[in-house]
C-alpha cells in the first residue's frame, strides 16, 4: 500500500511535532510531503531537514499534487484559511484544537468542509491517552454519573518562553486548554445544559491565565473544572463519581485508580506513549474511506460552544443551546 503524502500547514511549536512523527516514520502508511510556516527562512530549514517540499502559504500547499491530505497545526486564528485551502483543493483535513477561536468560525469551518464534501477532523488528543481512555472504558462499572472534578495546574507561559507574548498564546487557558476537558465531559456525564465561569486573571493581563467553570448536565450531574497556569508544574486528574464507585485518573503521571467504599484498586489502561501518532492513525483511515471522522467538526464546535458560555458568564449561569 502506497503511503499517502501528507502537507502540514503550520511548523511552529506544535505543529513541527506532527510534521517530525511524519518525516521520522512514526505514523504508518504515511510519509510527510510537505509543509508551509510563516516565517520562511525558518520553514525553509524544516523543509530541507525534512526532505519535504515548502510553500510559502495554505493554498500552494493545498495545489501540491504530492499532497493528499492536510494538517492544519497554526494558531486557531488562522486554522480557517488552512481548512479553507484543503476544501478548496478538495483533500481530508485535520484541524488542531480549538477548531476555531469562536462559534462563528466554527460554523464557517463545519460549513466548507461539508459543502466541498471533504472529511473533517478535529485533533482533540485527550481522547487518546491512556489513563482517559481507561476512565471512559470503566464508567459502565459506576452506574448513574453524579459529579465529575476536573483539575488541571500547569506552567506559566511566561515561565515556560522566558517573557510573555500575547501573540503566541492561543486563546489564553479557557480556549486553549479548556476544550481538551470540554470535550471530555459530553463522553463522561452527558450533554451539559449549563454553565457558570469566572476567570482568573492574576499574570494581569487582558488574556485569562486560569478560570473556575461549574457545569451542568442535562441529567443533572455536578461538573467542576478548575484550571490554572500558575508556575513550573503540572498537573491534572478526573474524578468521576458514581452511584457504585469512584474513578480517579490522572494524566500526569499517569494513573488510573477505582475506590468502592473504603478501598482502592488500580486499573490498566492503555500504554499510549503520545496522542499525536494515534490522532493521525485514525486521520489516515478516514483518508482511506475506512471510517468516518471520528472526532468530527461538530465536536470541535461543540467544546468551543462551551468555551464561549463561560466567556459570557461573569458569574451568571448560561443555558447552552
Amino acid at each position: 500500500m502506497s503511503r499517502i503524502g501528507i502537507g502540514v500547514v503550520g511548523t511552529g511549536r506544535h505543529g513541527s511535532r506532527y510534521a517530525r512523527h511524519l518525516a521520522e516514520g512514526d505514523v504508518r502508511g504515511a510519509r510527510l510531503a510537505a509543509i508551509c510556516r510563516r516565517d520562511r527562512e525558518e520553514g525553509g530549514t524544516q523543509a530541507a531537514e525534512w526532505d519535504a517540499a515548502f510553500h510559502r502559504d495554505a493554498r500552494d500547499l493545498a495545489g501540491d499534487p504530492e499532497v493528499e491530505a492536510i494538517i492544519v497545526a497554526t494558531p486557531s486564528r488562522f486554522h480557517e484559511e488552512g481548512v479553507t485551502a484543503a476544501a478548496e483543493a478538495g483533500k481530508p483535513v485535520l484541524v488542531e484544537k480549538p477548531l476555531a477561536p469562536d462559534l462563528a468560525t466554527c460554523d464557517r469551518i463545519v460549513n466548507t468542509a461539508e459543502e466541498n464534501q471533504i472529511p473533517l477532523m478535529v485533533a482533540q488528543t485527550s481522547r487518546y491517552e491512556g489513563p482517559v481512555r481507561g476512565l471512559i472504558d470503566s464508567l459502565p462499572s459506576l452506574g448513574e454519573i453524579r459529579e465529575v472534578s476536573l483539575l488541571l495546574r500547569s506552567e506559566d507561559r511566561t515561565h515556560m518562553r522566558g517573557v510573555f507574548r500575547p501573540e503566541l498564546d492561543d486563546g489564553g487557558a479557557l480556549l486553549d486548554s479548556g476544550v481538551h476537558y470540554f470535550d471530555l465531559l459530553p463522553m463522561i456525564a452527558g450533554p451539559i445544559e449549563r454553565v457558570w465561569c469566572e476567570r482568573h486573571f492574576i499574570r494581569g493581563t487582558a488574556i485569562d491565565d486560569g478560570y473556575t467553570a461549574l457545569l451542568r448536565t442535562s441529567a443533572g450531574a455536578r461538573v467542576v473544572v478548575d484550571m490554572g497556569r500558575w508556575g513550573n508544574s503540572r498537573h491534572e486528574t478526573i474524578e468521576v463519581v458514581g452511584e457504585r464507585g469512584i474513578l480517579l485518573a490522572s494524566r500526569t503521571p499517569p494513573s488510573l485508580t477505582k475506590v468502592v467504599g473504603r478501598r482502592q484498586v488500580d486499573l490498566p489502561f492503555p500504554d499510549v506513549p503520545g496522542t499525536l501518532v494515534p490522532t493521525m492513525d485514525d486521520f489516515l483511515r478516514v483518508c482511506r474511506g475506512e471510517i468516518e471522522p471520528p472526532i468530527a467538526g461538530a465536536d470541535g464546535r461543540a467544546a468551543v460552544a462551551i468555551v464561549e458560555a463561560c466567556r459570557r458568564s461573569a458569574g451568571a449561569w448560561i443555558r447552552l443551546e
